[in-house]
Parts: C-alpha cells; sequence; structure tokens
C-alpha cells in the first residue's frame, strides 16, 4: 500500500503540469483577453473625460507593449507558463523609461529589500552598455536594464527597460495579481475559502449521513410503498437543477415568507443563511448516494455468501449491517475523492443565485471578467483537490473491500 500511495503521489506532479499547461494555453488563446479589457476600459474613460460624444482612438504602441508585459504576453508561450509556473525566473517589478540627450534617466522602483518602500535608480548608457547605480552611486544587486524599441515609435528617445528577475510563480506560493481588483490572487481564494469549506463540509457530512441509512432502509423495504414513494421523489428532485431550486425558494421562502436571508451569506447568523442554499446545493449528490446505496445493497443481498450466512444462522441484522452493507459501500467509497473538488470550489450556480462571495461565485466572475490569473489560482486548487481525491478513493475503496490489495504480491 505504501509503495502504491508513493507511485500515485510521484505521478501527481506530472498531471498537473499536464493540466495546468493546457489551462494555460486556453488562456492565451481565447479572446476577450486582459489586454483587450484594458484597452476598452481606456476607450471608456477617454469618452467619459471628452466633451464629444466620439470614439477614442487606438492606443499607442508603448500603452500596448506596457500592457503586454503586464500580462506576459511578450514572451513565448513556454516561457510564460514556466515564470508563472515558477520553475523560471521573470520580470518581479519592472519599468520603462526614456533617455535624455545625454543619454541619462532616472527611474523610482520598488524596493526589494525593504517592503512598502521604494527608492531611485539612475539609469546611463555608454555604447549598448546600461549601468544602473544607486542616489549614492552605488550599483544595485539583482537590477538590470535592456534597450526596449517599439515598432513604429513616434519618439526618438531610447526606450529602456528596467526590470528585476526573480521567481515568483506558483512554487514559490504567487500567483500575481487579480486583474480585476488588482488584489493578489491568493489573498482573494483566502477570503474565499471559509464560505466554501463551510457550505462544502456541511453538504458532504450530510449527503453521506443522510443517503445512506435512507438507501438501507430502501433496500430492507425493497418493492414497499416507502420505497416507491421515496424513489419517485428522488427522482423528481434530482430532475430538478439546483438553481431552479434555489430560484423558487428564493421567491417563495424569502420574499414572500421571509423566512431566510435573499442574499448574501452573514456568519452572525450562519444557520438561516445556509439551511436554503446548502438544500438546493446537496440535492444532486443526495439522491444519487441514496440510490447507489439501496441498488448496491439489493445486489449483494442475492449473492451466494448471503445465503450462506443465513445457513450458518447468523441474523440478519448482522448479516445487513456486517457484511452485506460493506461490500455495497464499493461504488460510494469510489467517487468519496472526487467530491473533495466540489468541497473546495463549490457549486458557482447557488453561490450566483444566492450571491454567496465563495469559491464558485470567485470563478465565475473571473471567466466572466477574462480574471485569467484568478482562474488559474482556482484552477490549481481544484486540480491538486481532484488529484489528491483520486488517492484517497482508491485508499477508501482499500479499506472497505478488502479483496483489494494495491501490492505487487496481491
Amino acid at each position: 500500500m505504501r509503495d502504491y500511495v508513493l507511485r500515485r503521489l510521484l505521478l501527481v506532479p506530472l498531471t498537473f503540469v499536464g493540466i495546468t499547461f493546457v489551462a494555460f494555453c486556453f488562456t492565451r488563446f481565447v479572446p476577450g483577453g486582459p489586454i483587450e479589457q484594458a484597452l476598452a476600459e481606456r476607450q471608456q474613460a477617454d469618452r467619459k473625460r471628452s466633451t464629444a460624444a466620439r470614439p477614442s482612438g487606438p492606443a499607442s504602441p508603448e500603452e500596448l507593449d506596457n500592457l503586454k508585459r503586464r500580462y506576459g504576453f511578450d514572451r513565448s508561450l513556454v516561457e510564460a507558463y514556466a515564470i508563472w509556473l515558477g520553475a523560471a525566473p521573470g520580470p518581479a517589478d519592472w519599468i520603462t523609461v526614456r533617455l535624455d540627450k545625454d543619454g541619462k534617466a532616472e527611474a523610482e522602483v520598488a524596493d526589494d529589500l525593504i517592503p512598502g518602500k521604494s527608492f531611485k535608480l539612475n539609469i546611463s548608457q555608454t555604447g549598448d552598455v546600461f549601468t544602473l547605480t544607486t542616489a549614492d552611486g552605488n550599483p544595485r544587486a539583482h537590477w538590470l536594464a535592456a534597450a526596449a524599441p517599439l515598432p513604429d515609435d513616434p519618439e526618438k528617445a531610447t526606450r529602456v527597460l528596467v526590470y528585476r528577475r526573480a521567481y515568483a510563480g506558483l512554487l514559490q506560493a504567487e500567483l500575481g495579481d487579480s486583474t480585476t481588483s488588482d488584489k493578489p490572487v491568493w489573498d482573494e481564494i483566502k477570503s474565499r475559502l471559509p464560505i466554501s469549506a463551510w457550505f462544502g463540509g456541511w453538504s458532504l457530512l450530510l449527503a453521506y449521513a443522510i443517503s445512506i441509512p435512507l438507501g438501507v432502509a430502501k433496500a430492507l423495504k425493497s418493492d414497499g410503498w416507502f420505497d416507491r414513494s421515496s424513489t419517485q421523489l428522488l427522482f423528481i428532485l434530482y430532475s430538478v437543477p439546483g438553481f431552479v431550486l434555489g430560484v423558487v425558494g428564493l421567491n417563495f421562502l424569502c420574499h414572500q415568507l421571509h423566512w431566510f436571508p435573499s442574499m448574501g451569506f452573514n456568519w452572525e447568523h450562519a444557520f438561516m443563511s445556509t439551511v436554503l442554499p446548502l438544500s438546493c446545493e446537496m440535492v444532486g449528490a443526495f439522491t444519487a448516494l441514496t440510490l447507489f446505496t439501496r441498488n448496491g445493497l439489493l445486489d449483494n443481498l442475492t449473492t451466494d455468501y448471503v445465503r450462506t450466512a443465513k445457513a450458518k444462522g447468523l441474523s440478519n441484522r448482522r448479516i445487513v449491517f456486517v457484511h452485506v452493507l460493506r461490500n455495497s459501500l464499493i461504488p460510494i467509497a469510489a467517487t468519496f475523492g472526487g467530491n473533495l473538488g466540489f468541497f473546495l470550489t463549490g457549486s458557482f450556480l447557488i453561490e450566483f443565485t444566492f450571491n454567496i462571495p465563495g469559491l464558485g461565485l470567485l470563478g465565475y466572475d473571473s471567466l466572466v471578467h477574462r480574471d485569467y490569473p484568478v482562474f488559474l489560482g482556482l484552477l490549481t486548487l481544484s486540480s491538486l483537490a481532484m488529484l489528491i481525491g483520486n488517492i484517497v478513493s482508491d485508499l477508501c475503496v482499500a479499506a472497505v473491500d478488502p479483496r483489494i490489495r494495491f501490492d505487487k504480491s496481491a
């Protein structure tokens, strides 16, 4: 078992790189990216400032180049992904300046030694070599300068890129800043993770705590009135999407009867803010788990080992709850790990319907606004949860079914 887990863990990085690389390619080729969004916002701002209702002109070459550098579109796909992953150094801080007629310029940059502070760098050019010094004339380590010419540059002064190279990617626990809020992606995720974990934890707990006993009761009373009526009710609930139930609940229970708050989530009134969204969120999983348990139990009740146990004189209670139920939980145990991803990311439709600021709503907003750093951050979290969840599922199956062994001798 230990060797199997180690082999699976060794496959996690390779699989993770494949998933994130495909998603990273998706962010590069889908239209309406952050550069187009920034240009659209610039045009809207120009229209508001202009007295005449006329569209503004195209962005200058320098504006386009700065936007490409900011979002990493000035590099090749593989290099940009390596920088995002943290496997290659990238420009942690950068600024562009123009040299005067004497070949000198001054740039104010962020201090990499004292957070929150800045200092000035003096740039001078001798031939093709750029020299960087501080105000007292001393060189500053880690800071570099390079010529950054533009195509069709209307200005004749030399354009210089001043930058500091550093490893600042996923491996260094950095995912960049959101293009919508300009906040670090990790801060955006951490601020919403508790709410998604709250709903995910309760939905996971209640789904298994209710569906497994209900499935056992339906199997023991198979084809009775309780089994038939509950099956019809479960199929009706399963056929109705959760967000549709949410809309009906909002109109009837919230707006008309005023039993529950209509929007948002309040930790001071967590119970009232949780009941309706949680009920809509767990309907589908609750129904599927109940029917999995029922059908699995019915299949195992007709097997030979059950007849043998009855012939030995074992009670029906012991046969069902000690022998049959354990084997019936194998399909449920196989899907347990996959629910961990849902536990973390939540249901964006439910969160959107009830305006709950969780990870699901954050992911929805990031796709709508083309906030690719946030999208990649959420994909990173859900991918790791899925990969680890697959291993957890295998361990759960091995714990439930003693016939399954992952060692080579089995």
